[in-house]
């Protein structure tokens, strides 16, 4: 099973090239970064990045057309992927910060407007983008005209969807080169498998040139106290909380007391808290050990049966998300994680 590892958007260009490179030499498969309303472009630090590399592939996870018209964002991927001479690689989502901040939508729970059918538009533009064709699609959502993109001159970069629910999931396993879930539980797993491996049967395609990964976020450090504070101010994102995550681990009464109290998990994001006001401790951790790897080094091994249990159900590649000390994790994953997963 491929390691990738997820780079905070919040570093310099400088900052996120050094990272980069460090990731290349450790021995992971990809290097990606979020995209945030308030950082630097992912393209403009993968640019940076490309020059000082030869292997990794690179790309952001996760970008929505409705936030990136498919035509610009067609540019910047076979751009970046003629750039770094074909290791770009994207992941295609609904939405989610970027669209709340630019007024599209109102929460993070709230699903965008023919947002599966936007997805599919752009994951069916991309793929059929051609040097020897002139641009023409005609969808639901997006109508696009255009000259030869005459400068294209890679096979087309990868292209994932960021899928976790039936129909996205469905979508992906049609359309796309593979797919990205998050957060999602090993308890999870079997029904997410199930539906994958039956919708590549019904689209007819090859199982074994279809990639599924899963994205986790990384809090394992020296101190185990300073782990779950960090850990504990991230909750908020980690499947947004959703009923059908946390249900599998929780009983009712404690799902709802976390739906109930969901705005203090967001008042501890937004704060960079790890103080989760009116939610027992026993609560927060058991979400902290079925949502995220949270440790010190002790638990590494913990962690590795964790990926290792992703693998037998079916994963070919595993996202970890870095926070603080991103040098200090690649280091440890690459000693202590990754030669377990070949």
């Amino acid at each position: 099973m491929k390691i990738d590892i997820i780079i905070d958007p919040t570093h310099t260009t400088d900052e996120f090239k050094e990272l980069g490179v460090i990731a290349e030499n450790l021995g992971f498969s990809s290097v990606l970064t979020a995209n945030y309303p308030s950082a630097i472009d992912p393209f403009i630090n993968f640019t940076a990045l490309a020059k000082e590399t030869r292997q990794i592939k690179m790309g952001p996870v996760a970008v929505s057309p409705f936030e990136t018209h498919p035509l610009k964002l067609s540019n910047l991927l076979f751009g970046l992927n003629q750039y770094t001479e074909g290791r770009a690689k994207i992941s295609i989502g609904g939405g989610g910060g970027t669209l709340i901040a630019m007024g599209l939508k109102p929460d993070r729970r709230t699903m965008y407007p023919n947002m599966v059918q936007g997805v599919r538009e752009c994951v069916q533009f991309l793929k059929k983008l051609s040097a020897s064709e002139p641009i023409s699609f005609k969808g639901q959502v997006f109508q696009i005209n255009g000259p030869k993109p005459e400068w294209i001159n890679q096979p087309c970069p990868d292209i994932y969807v960021a899928a976790t629910k039936p129909k996205m999931l469905s979508m992906a396993t049609e359309l796309a080169d593979g797919l990205i879930m998050s957060d999602v539980t090993l308890a999870r797993m079997g029904e997410c498998k199930s539906i994958i491996e039956s919708s590549l049967k019904e689209n007819k395609r090859n199982r074994d040139e279809f990639s599924i990964s899963n994205l986790f976020a990384w809090h394992i450090k020296t101190d185990k106290e300073e782990s779950k504070a960090e850990a504990r101010s991230k909750l908020f994102v980690r499947g947004m909380l959703d009923h059908w995550y946390i249900s599998t681990f929780l009983n009712d009464d404690e799902s709802q007391l976390v739906e109930d109290n969901f705005m203090s998990f967001a008042h501890a994001y937004a704060n960079n808290t790890d103080i989760i006001e009116d939610v027992p401790d026993s609560i927060v951790e058991k979400l902290l050990d079925n949502l995220t790897f949270t440790g010190n080094r002790n638990d590494v091994g913990k962690v590795v049966e964790e990926l290792l249990e992703f693998k037998r159900n079916g994963l070919d590649e595993f996202a970890i998300r870095l926070y603080k000390d991103p040098k200090d994790s690649m280091e440890l994953i690459a000693e202590t994680v990754i030669p377990h997963l070949d």
